[in-house]
């Protein structure tokens, strides 16, 4: 099969409307500008559409906390807090709640915030019961794309590494609370160090976990990065590749990646715990593990590194690397993820444009547009729900219903 552009029409024919990954509700409760909203869907792709400030990427960012971490635009959970009328702040909370359907069936999923006067924390529940902000990863995967993405992953080396942990979250469920307790561990180190007469017996044993979770972390990430290449060799050697959007290669280079490549786990782990052992004393040795990894992007056709592309080689490289992980969570783990494209097709050409139209019309999971207009959407080559954000919350109280009218 060959997606090339110039067969457009005719792969239209096979794109079937219906996705086996799809939220059918999502209500938002005090959440940024919505103060209450709840949205009736069908299993298609969405569009979002309305004028600046209607709160568009407020939906997007309140279905991304659906997933461990901090969404798409990594605010604290205070921030959330719907500010209009805020009388009695301490008291009020945010919510965020959906009827989320999979080949698993049907699940109620929310999220918000639990104030106590201690500290404010993020909560999670499934089908009314609580659960660990992590479970969620095993019932929906959710990625997305932001104009401030592509911004980030160039700013610094920690960024990408976020990046890059994000994707690998997606086939480990528990990989972003390694990476917490990592660097809560490693807090805790710091602290014992500082003191005159430690423990070396409490010290031995936190070294020790912190030796443990840096190869895990490490070899999560490794395994993404060789999912990836396979993915690769498998759909170069069947010819399903696009050719719009650039082939992705993501190296990644430490010390301790160049062990695991050589040595088993365990003696990797023994060589972590002998370096933390030796920094104690000399505060200025830098001790290898997941915050040194060195993350690069690579365009495969012209081996282009993304920090040196073009701003528009940038952004396509970007929407290759999340297309490709969403074909591998859908062909391997049955896991397509719902996609969060915002402000996505705005500085796209119309060849890209379309490629991207289609491969995400052939998603086997739910796609959310945002758009200041529903025009460009026109030649969209599969139903789309098109919602006017700002007419849903000016004349239906903030309450839409899937209508077939707008196509």
């Amino acid at each position: 099969m060959n997606n090339n552009i110039l067969s457009f029409k005719e792969n239209i024919s096979n794109i079937k409307d219906n996705k086996n990954f799809y939220i059918k509700k999502v209500t938002l409760k005090n959440f940024r500008n919505h103060t209450n909203l709840s949205l009736n869907l069908r299993n298609s792709s969405i569009l979002l559409y309305g004028g600046n400030g209607s709160g568009k990427t407020n939906i997007l960012e309140a279905i991304s906390l659906l997933n461990q971490g901090k969404g798409l635009r990594k605010a604290n959970i205070e921030h959330f807090l719907n500010q209009e009328k805020n009388y009695d702040n301490f008291n009020k909370t945010w919510g965020v709640n959906v009827d989320f359907v999979g080949p698993n069936g049907q699940f109620n999923i929310g999220t918000g915030l639990k104030n106590t006067r201690s500290k404010k924390s993020r909560i999670a529940k499934i089908n009314s019961d609580y659960a660990p902000l992590s479970s969620l990863a095993e019932i929906l995967n959710i990625s997305w794309i932001t104009p401030q993405l592509c911004v980030l992953i160039l700013s610094n080396m920690s960024e990408k590494r976020r990046f890059i942990d994000r994707l690998t979250m997606a086939i480990d469920s528990l990989h972003l609370n390694r990476i917490y307790k990592y660097d809560k561990l490693f807090r805790q180190r710091n602290k014992i160090l500082m003191q005159p007469n430690f423990d070396k017996t409490w010290l031995d044993t936190i070294e020790s976990k912190i030796s443990e979770l840096s190869v895990s972390i490490i070899a999560r990430r490794l395994d993404l990065k060789e999912e990836l290449e396979n993915l690769y060799n498998l759909e170069i050697k069947n010819n399903y590749l696009t050719e719009h959007f650039p082939s992705v290669d993501i190296i990644i280079n430490g010390k301790i990646e160049k062990l695991l490549n050589e040595k088993p786990a365990v003696e990797v782990e023994d060589y972590i715990k002998s370096e933390l052992k030796k920094s104690r004393s000399d505060f200025e040795l830098s001790v290898s593990g997941p915050n040194n990894s060195i993350i690069e992007i690579f365009n495969r056709l012209d081996n282009k590194n993304i920090d040196t592309s073009s701003t528009g080689e940038q952004k396509l490289i970007l929407i290759s690397i999340i297309l490709s992980h969403a074909r591998l969570l859908n062909d391997k783990f049955n896991m397509a993820p719902i996609l969060l494209l915002d402000d996505i097709i705005e500085h796209l050409d119309e060849k890209h444009r379309k490629a991207l139209f289609l491969e995400v019309s052939k998603h086997n999971a739910q796609s959310w547009f945002t758009s200041t207009s529903k025009d460009a959407f026109s030649e969209y080559p599969s139903f789309i729900d098109k919602i006017n954000i700002q007419e849903i919350k000016e004349n239906f109280d903030g309450n839409y219903y899937f209508r077939y009218g707008d196509i």
